[in-house]
């Protein structure tokens, strides 16, 4: 009767994506996500040294079509934009230097939600770039993971984390 969902990069996006056109789980976890489409596309991508427009005209987002010819579908496709439908209590998580995509990301969505009152956390990793590297914080991460999980879909107490 509980399900969890979880992602990272474009399966960050994804899961914040689903969550804010459907209710159906009851937790959810996006690394990496990117979350408004509009302040992206006009981010310069710190690992390609150029301007973001190729990843959501013809790349991996697969918008088709400049910003400015579909502004609607752009909208459409943002979590933060989706965030007042948003019921699912999100974990977000990115790491402070990640160069694919913009940490800001992330921080869009926590904050439109934290605006709303909505469950959301955030935890953002000094030092690590899209997927973390440290051994330490990787095993944070992972215990958060299973904390956030534990919490939302099986009842156990809520971790001092969390609160």
């Amino acid at each position: 009767k509980k399900i969890g969902l979880i992602g990272h990069s474009f399966g960050g996006f994804e899961t914040t994506y689903i969550i804010g056109k459907s209710d159906l789980f009851a937790a959810a976890i996006a690394g990496a996500a990117q979350t408004d489409y509009l302040s992206g596309y006009f981010t310069v991508s710190e690992n390609y040294k150029k301007a973001e427009f190729w990843r959501y005209e013809y790349y991996q987002n697969r918008m088709g079509k400049p910003l400015f010819e579909d502004v609607q579908g752009y909208i459409h496709n943002s979590a933060v934009y989706n965030s007042p439908t948003i019921e699912t209590p999100l974990l977000l998580w990115t790491g402070a230097k990640d160069g694919h995509v913009s940490p800001l990301q992330s921080m869009e969505l926590y904050l439109a939600m934290r605006r709303q009152g909505k469950k959301v956390t955030m935890l953002r990793y000094p030092e690590e770039d899209h997927s973390l590297e440290n051994e330490l914080k990787q095993n944070d991460l992972t215990q958060k993971v299973m904390d956030w999980f534990d919490y939302y879909l099986k009842d156990q107490p809520a971790k001092k984390w969390m609160l």
